[in-house]
């Protein structure tokens, strides 16, 4: 016969252990406490985990004589069914309203508002967290809102709030932006120093097509930290995705005035000149940001591809094909898989360089890396076309309306071959 019972704290463990079978002294080896000195019991074992239910559990394995029996049946006259087994409450649905999940966790671990015994609330956490990996979100969120009413400290020790922002992560997933932005409010509630939630929150709403409210969040985040980029990014990225690109500009310049080398703010600045078809100072600013030089040049590879490829993008614009491909092919330097630039230079080495060999290579390379690439199929129908390559061009072109079938273009193209087809046979 066994009975696991459960207890919040070790100190709850060792008291009844203590009080109700007189046991002072403990020999704890392997994880196995003996106790051969118990008539009617074989063994005590102190355990982390009762199936999936953490605690500071106690298994007592009982003998079968007339003692264990009458040992098991004291025991369990004391130990409230709430604190054995499978009887511990541990939800495992979200079916419990958020008062009857307050409810079972006061009782199970008795908390209250003096309380704040530090084993009872790492359990605590302890179980959240088992929660968390089994996807039930809404306890979570439950338990972590009893923590913050009953010991809000706790959760602010080691970062532990961090279980908010983990939340507003799934919640947005989930379609769930109110819930999400609510976690990310407790988390800056705990944590007000730092920018981290409003960060969040103004990505979410941008994310979400709320551009307005991740202006406001910024404007907050900014309070705190005025020269923050990241906070000044998502600003300038909703300001202009609501059309404001002029007070995007006047924002820049502002900040630009008091951290001239920063070079995120250069190609944020570009990236505005961009949108609103100023190509030249558009490239002063890329160009800007790649002059700057700084320790950590190294580790953002991706920063100075996107750099090069905006340039290259600019100089397309003013039909500079010259420039552009040579900003293109900067590009490959940092990812030479990139397929958006192996489709740029294979066009503009079709359609405006005249150059089929090397306008060649580079769409092969896209599709070598993409099969499916719609374009990609497409452009090499045509380079093969223009080569006189009719059944080659045929397979590609075909392939191109299977990928994009509502592409006029490809409709085109192949109305065209089967024209050049039909006269080449006479």
């Amino acid at each position: 016969m066994k009975l696991n019972i459960f207890f919040a704290s070790n100190i709850e463990r060792i008291e009844f252990l203590n009080k109700q079978l007189n046991i002072k002294q403990i020999n704890n080896t392997d994880n196995q406490i003996l106790f051969s000195e118990i008539d009617g019991l074989n063994s005590l074992k102190f355990k982390n985990n009762f199936g999936k239910i953490p605690g500071y559990w106690i298994e007592a394995d009982f003998s079968k004589t007339k003692n264990g029996k009458e040992l098991y049946a004291r025991l369990m006259s004391i130990v409230p069914a709430d604190k054995r087994n499978n009887n511990v409450f541990y939800p495992i649905t979200n079916n419990l309203s958020l008062r009857e999940l307050h409810i079972g966790w006061t009782n199970k671990y008795n908390f209250s508002i003096k309380d704040s015994c530090k084993d009872k609330w790492s359990l605590f956490f302890k179980e959240l967290k088992s929660h968390m990996k089994y996807e039930r979100m809404d306890i979570v969120f439950s338990g972590l809102n009893l923590a913050l009413k009953y010991n809000p400290f706790f959760l602010k020790k080691y970062r532990r709030y961090y279980l908010f922002e983990e939340l507003a992560y799934y919640y947005e997933e989930e379609g769930n932006l109110t819930k999400a932005i609510k976690c990310l409010r407790l988390q800056g509630m705990l944590n007000p120093k730092s920018i981290e939630p409003y960060l969040n929150m103004s990505s979410f709403y941008i994310i979400n097509g709320l551009e307005e409210d991740a202006i406001q969040v910024c404007k907050e985040g900014l309070k705190k930290s005025p020269q923050d980029q990241y906070l000044i990014s998502n600003l300038i990225i909703a300001l202009s995705n609501i059309g404001n690109h002029s007070f995007a500009l006047i924002f820049l310049r502002k900040a630009l005035e008091n951290d001239n080398e920063n070079k995120l703010l250069w190609k944020l600045m570009g990236n505005i000149y961009y949108e609103i078809e100023n190509n030249k100072d558009a490239i002063k600013c890329y160009k800007m940001a790649l002059s700057i030089k700084q320790d950590n040049d190294e580790d953002m590879p991706g920063f100075y591809a996107d750099l090069y490829s905006a340039i290259g993008a600019c100089y397309f614009e003013e039909e500079k094909y010259d420039d552009a491909v040579k900003y293109y092919k900067k590009v490959l330097i940092y990812n030479r898989n990139d397929t958006y630039t192996l489709l740029s230079l294979s066009q503009i080495y079709f359609y405006y360089l005249k150059d089929m060999e090397i306008a060649f290579k580079y769409t092969k390379l896209l599709v070598d890396q993409v099969p499916d690439s719609g374009f990609g199929q497409y452009q090499l129908g045509l380079i093969y076309f223009d080569q006189g390559n009719f059944e080659k061009s045929r397979w590609h072109l075909y392939k191109a309306r299977r990928l994009m079938p509502n592409y006029g273009p490809v409709h085109d193209a192949i109305d065209i071959l089967k024209k050049s087809s039909n006269l080449a046979k006479y």
